[in-house]
């Protein structure tokens, strides 16, 4: 499982930090969603926003890996694709300790779920809101 952090709470965190900066000035934040979800999860929200059947396949990592490099992704890309994967095997993010509540301290909210994300498609990028037709 995976905590994925909504794009606009990393932009409202950045707006906030940067135009009130007194009070964050040598502060680190950690960014992180309300929970983990899976991967299964995801497929099935975007395949309810899309209404289109979405699926995830579990593959080893190195057959990820090489089914990218193959793909001909840039080597950054499989790499950083690579790590993710590590991490989600790990468990790491799926420990309750590593929820941070920085963008409700920051924000004054709750973090944007995953689907809440892709419920809000006015904050979309026109392609992102485009495949969500």
């Amino acid at each position: 499982n995976v905590n994925y952090v909504s794009p606009n709470d990393v932009a409202e965190v950045a707006a906030r930090v940067l135009l009130y900066s007194k009070p964050h000035m040598f502060k680190e934040y950690t960014l992180t969603g309300l929970q983990p979800i899976s991967d299964d999860d995801v497929a099935s929200a975007i395949s309810k926003h899309t209404k289109r059947p979405v699926f995830y396949e579990d593959l080893p990592i190195d057959m990820l890996e090489e089914k990218e490099h193959r793909g001909g992704g840039p080597h950054w890309k499989v790499r950083d694709l690579v790590g993710l994967e590590r991490i989600k095997k790990s468990g790491k993010e799926e420990d309750v300790a590593f929820v941070s509540h920085d963008i409700e301290a920051i924000c004054k909210r709750k973090p944007e779920t995953y689907s809440s994300y892709l419920e809000a498609k006015e904050f979309m990028t026109p392609l992102e809101a485009w495949v969500f037709e």
